[in-house]
């Protein structure tokens, strides 16, 4: 037996970022059409998916989010039941993975996460919420520096399962 991921493989999972981030109220817009297009590049095709591929990235939030849930549908990864928690570890998820891609300072990022997901936020994104913490610890002469390569991996393996959650897999 041969696990297959349906809806839309590395773009579906994008498009389920998309959703999540939107779901927080965070901008999402980039995310969205990226992962629009990529799942039209990688064969799967809707009239949701080219909306959403052609849409421009100020486009109205309620419009976007609905091109969102469409695609996501189109994609048979219907997201209805998320969670804020579960954004909110998907979206820190996806913004780890930018710090590890050095496209995202890590301060930059763990700044975020005190503020968005704050120490009352998932359990699964504690540690990162308190990186902040140790940082601004060291930064004040207090301590040593923090080892953010080491907890930023612990959290992208804890947190996969979160993401498996919503990418639905299939056995063929």
């Amino acid at each position: 037996m041969r696990i297959q991921q349906s809806g839309g493989g590395a773009a579906g999972v994008e498009l389920i970022t998309a959703h999540a981030l939107w779901l927080i109220r965070h901008d999402a817009a980039a995310t969205a059409i990226s992962a629009a297009t990529d799942a039209l590049v990688e064969g799967n095709d809707s009239e949701a998916l080219r909306e959403l591929a052609g849409m421009p990235t100020d486009a109205n939030a309620f419009e976007l989010g609905a091109l969102i849930d469409e695609s996501l549908n189109s994609l048979d990864l219907p997201t209805s039941g998320m969670t804020e928690d579960d954004a909110l570890v998907i979206a820190t998820r996806h913004f780890a993975q930018q710090v590890i891609a050095g496209l995202l300072p890590i301060r930059e990022f763990t700044a975020w996460a005190h503020s968005v997901v704050g120490h009352t936020g998932p359990s699964l994104a504690q540690e990162i919420v308190e990186l902040d913490d140790l940082y601004d610890a060291f930064e004040g002469g207090w301590g040593e520096e923090p080892d953010a390569t080491q907890t930023l991996e612990r959290f992208l393996e804890a947190s996969l399962p979160a993401v498996q959650k919503w990418a639905q897999f299939r056995t063929a």
